[in-house]
């Protein structure tokens, strides 16, 4: 058993080391990358955030050194938090500094053109015939103005196009960057116009895509769907941005219930658990035990009822994603069931082997943390004492 003190100084070191390995990846303008077989060299721009700064070439690491659209998101609403709970005024400025950069630096992105790139760019000449199989079609990259490019994946963080094969389109980008300034803007940060254009931008293609299918999380090929990740974050955006936004419109209120509706559809009462995507027959829909599900409520951050912490469905679903791993992870073995547990992505994945991964275990821990803080609460219990309360119940 670790000693509760042991754990808050491991949990102090921790945030600090994941701080400064954060900002690592923004505005890292010193690196290069070079992807030769392609013809290009890329310096990231600042407010760019890369998903990787390792410099590889899927040899065997993977080439992630591209500025994701759902990971930059992610990354600066942990800036914005940051930034709030700063020690000093320097470091406050730090944080926010960045987070302005990377807004800047997101309004550029939506001002690109496939077109105009194609016009100045012969990227398929500039590329090893061997390497042109991954290469998007041009048809592809002409259509990359207005939504189909805020609907596109990831860009280089030098703020050009993508001129590689991924899985596309994906719609949850411009909802979690409309969370993450909604993020910045309650902890402090300036309402600035170029805030309020991305906000602005984020929310109304939100509103437009809600309920279309798309690929999920994973980018999964071949999984354009209904994902119960895309859908709830952006009902979250929506939501979260009403109090940000002075005109209701009739669309708003649609896309919402348009979101409640779909999201509903993912519970599967035979196996008691949210399934991850929509439309699956009965056979695929057992098979359908997915992580992704507790991220969504974690990025979501909905206060209360359906779909929020608080949604006993869950709770329901984290057990048994818990229950599947116990049994499926050696490390998991010897561990019993009031001890937390490594967890996965999802039933079957073979990704660089499938295996343990560090944001599912973590969500999972982060929403035990919530309900033990809040039975806390309902039982009177103070924050030093001891107590077992660690399995889920209803709150």
């Amino acid at each position: 058993m670790i000693d509760s003190l042991d754990l808050e100084a491991w949990i102090a070191r921790q945030k600090d080391r994941s701080a400064m390995a954060i900002q690592k990846a923004i505005s890292a303008t010193h690196l290069i990358r070079r992807r030769d077989a392609f013809g290009q060299t890329i310096v990231p721009s600042k407010g760019s955030v890369l998903a990787s700064p390792v410099i590889a070439n899927w040899d065997p690491e993977p080439d992630y050194f591209f500025h994701w659209l759902r990971d930059s998101a992610i990354v600066m609403r942990t800036v914005a938090e940051l930034m709030q709970d700063a020690s000093s005024a320097s470091e406050r400025e730090r944080w926010r500094s960045h987070f302005e950069d990377f807004v800047r630096f997101s309004l550029t992105l939506s001002n690109l053109n496939g077109a105009a790139f194609l016009s100045r760019t012969d990227y398929r000449r500039a590329t090893h015939p061997e390497y042109r199989q991954f290469l998007r079609d041009e048809a592809e990259i002409r259509t990359l103005v207005g939504d189909a490019l805020l609907g596109d994946v990831r860009f280089n963080p030098d703020g050009t196009i993508d001129i590689l094969r991924w899985s596309r389109p994906q719609y949850d980008g411009p909802a979690l960057r409309a969370l993450a300034c909604l993020r910045f803007l309650a902890s402090g940060g300036s309402e600035t116009d170029d805030i309020k254009r991305l906000l602005n931008l984020d929310l109304d293609f939100t509103r437009r895509c809600a309920g279309r299918h798309c690929i999920g999380p994973w980018e999964e090929p071949g999984e354009n769907a209904h994902h119960y990740y895309v859908g709830l974050v952006q009902l979250a955006a929506l939501t979260h941005g009403r109090a940000w936004v002075s005109d209701m419109t009739a669309e708003w209120n649609a896309a919402e219930d348009t979101l409640r509706a779909n999201l509903e559809s993912h519970w599967l009462e035979s196996g008691g658990y949210f399934i991850a995507r929509q439309p699956a027959s009965a056979a695929l829909a057992e098979g359908m035990l997915d992580a992704a599900c507790l991220l969504a409520v974690w990025d979501a951050d909905l206060r209360d009822g359906p779909h929020s912490i608080r949604d006993l469905r869950v709770q329901k679903t984290l057990i048994a994603i818990e229950k599947f791993y116990r049994q499926e992870f050696p490390i998991n073995h010897a561990r019993t069931e009031e001890q937390g547990h490594a967890l996965g992505r999802y039933r079957g994945d073979r990704y660089f082997g499938g295996g343990a991964w560090y944001p599912t275990t973590l969500a999972a821990a982060g929403l035990y943390i919530v309900w033990r803080s809040a039975l806390r609460k309902i039982a009177g219990i103070s924050s030093g004492a001891e107590t077992h309360l660690w399995l889920p119940c209803a709150i």
